[in-house]
């Protein structure tokens, strides 16, 4: 625990070298050799982030790494991570090497970064938000600020869109006909159910964000359909998802993960 606050929720013993070899995304390019290209998502998360040369990256809750050593590649002049789970440190350490870059990985709660404040141009978390509860995540928003310089900017990827549990898979469960034993009462995952404390919508992590003191937040929809959640065998349902995804006035039912940022 770290002095002055509460345990996490979710322990950091939760997070063992399994987690991020099983099921954290990219972990089988990364498995077969942590040394090979860097799986698409980092690649896109920074161009969105919009990381320009000389910049200053901190991760929070940066997994294996590979967003620092992709980060170092492009050009920054200094990328943190922080990670308060033991096995994800040693992990980015050895991304790190076998990348071929250099970067700072410290063992830290999200909640009490230890770094100065004003020292980062660009704050990054990145499938972080469901894993903090709303008072774990308020706390780690407010750090990110603090470590900003001003007009830096925070970018925060999540999934899921909580409404494509709560909405979407509820209504079509209701109105699927034999559905007993076929359409579960509960469509997470064991990992999700333990590990996602507080899933967001695009309305309440546009709240977290503006209540810790971001200005221009915007948050919209990313490109993940998750039709995985209707069972295999309903067809139409799954064809249902991607119509809901791709209308404008429906895409908050189809579309599974957010993208935000905001300016400190």
């Amino acid at each position: 625990m770290t002095e002055g606050l509460p345990d996490p929720v979710v322990p950091a013993a939760a997070y063992d070298e399994a987690y991020y070899l099983e099921a954290c995304m990219g972990y089988e390019e990364w498995s077969s050799d942590p040394g090979a290209p860097i799986h698409g998502i980092y690649t896109y998360a920074l161009q969105r982030a919009g990381l320009t040369a000389g910049e200053t990256l901190v991760d929070i809750g940066t997994g294996r790494g590979e967003l620092l050593a992709l980060a170092m590649q492009s050009g920054a002049a200094r990328a943190i991570g922080l990670e308060y789970s033991e096995a994800a440190v040693a992990l980015a350490h050895r991304t790190l090497d076998a990348q071929g870059v250099q970067a700072q990985v410290l063992l830290a709660d999200a909640r009490a970064v230890p770094l100065d404040d004003g020292i980062a141009d660009l704050v990054t978390l990145l499938d972080v938000v469901e894993h903090l509860s709303q008072d774990e995540l308020a706390r780690a928003l407010r750090e990110a600020r603090r470590i900003l310089k001003p007009g830096g900017r925070i970018v925060a990827h999540t999934f899921p869109n909580r409404l494509v549990y709560d909405v979407t898979y509820r209504l079509q469960r209701l109105a699927a006909p034999g559905r007993r034993g076929r359409w579960p009462a509960e469509p997470r995952g064991a990992l999700e159910r333990s590990m996602h404390v507080n899933e967001q919508t695009r309305g309440s992590l546009r709240r977290a964000l503006r209540v810790a003191g971001f200005t221009d937040v915007v948050v919209g929809f990313g490109e993940l359909i998750h039709d995985a959640i209707v069972p295999v065998h309903d067809a139409r349902a799954r064809t249902l998802v991607h119509r809901l995804a791709a209308h404008r006035i429906t895409r908050p039912l189809g579309r599974a993960d957010l993208w935000a940022r905001g300016v400190a």
